[in-house]
């Protein structure tokens, strides 16, 4: 076996190349779980698309109303979801759309995944896109106002703890109540409508 010396000198530059490499290395490695994330702290996509963009996410969200018929008021169908985040609160029946899945077909689905009701005629109500309306990253959702059979009752499945139809000017008093920007959406919604809710 070749056996090799090595100087004082030697041994010394070595010890100081190894322990700068290690300590350029956990550099490198903290920019690096920096650049993996936006600027409000959370991870960044895995990757980008065929055009090297960052994409956000898409969503829906369906608006199923009752009119009441005693009165010119309404009923809203609402979840609980359940699991986080805003495990506990209230939001409409949605949820992320599928690649190659048009956005209204997603919006039907979602809503008999979680609320085991058809759902027909969809008609857009709302596009929200603030950065920060979800805190694991940036969703845009579309709202659709969508028709089910009077009768149809609501079963909660998929992540919706519960689902039911809830009073829309009792809702209105219940603002911390509601999970991401559903409140404000809410009141998109309400505004569509021909009674006057005060708002």
């Amino acid at each position: 076996m070749l056996k090799t010396k090595i100087g004082r000198g030697q041994l010394k530059f070595a010890k100081l190349f190894f322990s700068d490499f290690r300590l350029f290395s956990k550099m490198d490695a903290k920019d690096s779980t920096t650049a993996n994330v936006d600027k409000f702290g959370r991870p960044l996509p895995n990757q980008k698309d065929a055009q090297g963009y960052l994409c956000p996410s898409l969503t829906t969200d369906a608006a199923v109303i009752r009119k009441h018929k005693e009165d010119d008021y309404h009923d809203i169908l609402m979840i609980t979801r359940g699991r986080n985040p805003f495990q506990g609160k209230l939001a409409f029946p949605g949820g992320f759309v599928d690649y190659n899945e048009a956005p209204e077909v997603g919006c039907a689905r979602e809503l008999e995944e979680e609320c085991s009701l058809k759902g027909t005629n969809p008609r857009l109500v709302s596009v929200r896109g603030d950065p920060q309306r979800d805190p694991r990253k940036h969703v845009v959702t579309i709202c659709y106002r969508i028709d089910v059979p009077e009768d149809a009752e609501p079963k909660a499945g998929d992540d919706a703890a519960t689902a039911k139809f809830y009073s829309l000017k009792d809702l209105l008093t219940r603002k911390d109540d509601f999970a991401f920007d559903h409140f404000e959406l809410l009141q998109q919604v309400i505004a569509t409508l021909d009674t006057d809710y005060g708002q």
